[in-house]
């Protein structure tokens, strides 16, 4: 990992759609940014704040998520996801979120990831698929 990650900050903007709503099963709860889709555009944020700071043969996992949604945020608003690195111990990084629509904040919370060798992450999914006894899928 190169070392300009320690103070690597990215900022993805989405403008939330009527398929972010809050359902489940198909059945919408509440027409509002579901939390599902806040966690997803955090995790895309944390990995595009790390990724261009791989060393060759370097990728990662993500070992965790934690967001506290803290104000409501209608369809077809502007959302802005800004993930900073804030600690980076051993080889765990760990992003600070936050998610703003304009002056008001809708979440914040923190993802860590965890940077191994692209070699041993791929013979950790194939253990994965073994103990579970599903095949692995061929890439396309």
């Amino acid at each position: 990992m190169k070392d300009g990650v320690r103070s690597s900050s990215v900022t993805i903007s989405v403008t939330t759609t009527p398929d972010m709503a809050a359902s489940l099963d198909g059945r919408l709860i509440h027409p509002l940014y579901s939390t599902f889709w806040l966690a997803y555009h955090a995790e895309v944020a944390a990995r595009k704040a790390i990724e261009p700071y791989f060393d060759e043969g370097e990728n990662a996992l993500g070992a965790g998520i934690e967001l506290e949604h803290r104000n409501m945020c209608p369809l077809g608003v502007r959302v802005d996801i800004t993930a900073t690195v804030t600690k980076c111990e051993g080889n765990r990084i760990i992003c600070s979120l936050s998610a703003r629509a304009g002056a008001i904040e809708i979440a914040r919370g923190t993802q860590t990831q965890v940077v191994l060798p692209s070699e041993r992450i791929q013979a950790m999914i194939a253990r994965a698929y073994e103990q579970h006894g599903v095949q692995l899928p061929q890439k396309s």
